[in-house]
């Protein structure tokens, strides 16, 4: 477990190997009660911190039940809060949030653009949100100033050409991904040929248990929607 206190009132709590990232947006004003926003909590947060009397939780993939107030987003919407003294760009997709602060030039970018995950597809998901997603994230970073990139799994960078790096590799796995699964379903091949595409689409730097759960899911559910 490591808190690294990356600016005032705004800590990344990170844990695990490869570490798992949350962020923590402190507001204290003098005269009202302390508020809170956790980017990504872990699941047993409320159990295992002493959170602020006011206290919301995002996520940038899949929402879970924490026991805490969820941030509601829109999909395809762009929203602009205040947590006291830090502001938020918050970039909605379908299955996606992305955060940005501005004023820091630190972008949190979920499951996109780690070096020791994969990007995972959302239940339903045929890969288009996904990539439309690393498309706007690296519009930020051509855009936006970058002092670190906070991926929800995997190292967090200050170098925007590694970053755009890692987004360019997960936009080709996805591509990879789509090509072969839908080629493999218009065949009517798919279950025979399940292994090799699991096998040749695996990235040789991502062989971990986590990422093969991770792989196979993707492929799982990207069949899924071909054949809906």
């Amino acid at each position: 477990m490591k808190i690294t206190q990356l600016f005032d009132q705004l800590e990344l709590y990170s844990e695990g190997d490869p570490p798992r990232h949350s962020l923590f947006v402190l507001a204290r004003l003098l005269g009202s009660l302390d508020k809170l926003l956790i980017i990504d909590p872990p699941a047993d947060v409320s159990a295992r911190f002493g959170v602020a009397e006011e206290t919301a939780v995002l996520f940038t993939g899949a929402a879970q039940d924490v026991g805490l107030p969820r941030v509601q987003t829109r999909p395809e919407g762009v929203a602009h809060i205040n947590v006291g003294q830090h502001l938020l760009d918050i970039y909605s997709q379908q299955h996606a949030n992305l955060v940005y602060f501005p004023a820091m030039g630190v972008l949190c970018g979920g499951t996109f653009g780690s070096d020791l995950a994969l990007p995972e597809l959302a239940a339903g998901s045929d890969g288009e949100d996904e990539i439309e997603s690393l498309r706007l994230l690296a519009r930020l970073l051509k855009g936006r100033r970058l002092q670190l990139y906070i991926p929800r799994i995997g190292s967090a960078s200050s170098d925007k050409v590694e970053v755009m790096g890692r987004l360019a590799a997960d936009v080709s796995y996805l591509h990879g991904l789509r090509r072969a699964v839908s080629q493999a379903a218009t065949e009517r091949a798919f279950w025979m040929q399940s292994q090799q595409i699991a096998a040749a689409l695996l990235p040789e730097n991502r062989c971990t248990p986590a990422t093969v759960v991770t792989h196979r899911q993707n492929i799982e559910r990207l069949y899924n929607a071909v054949i809906a």
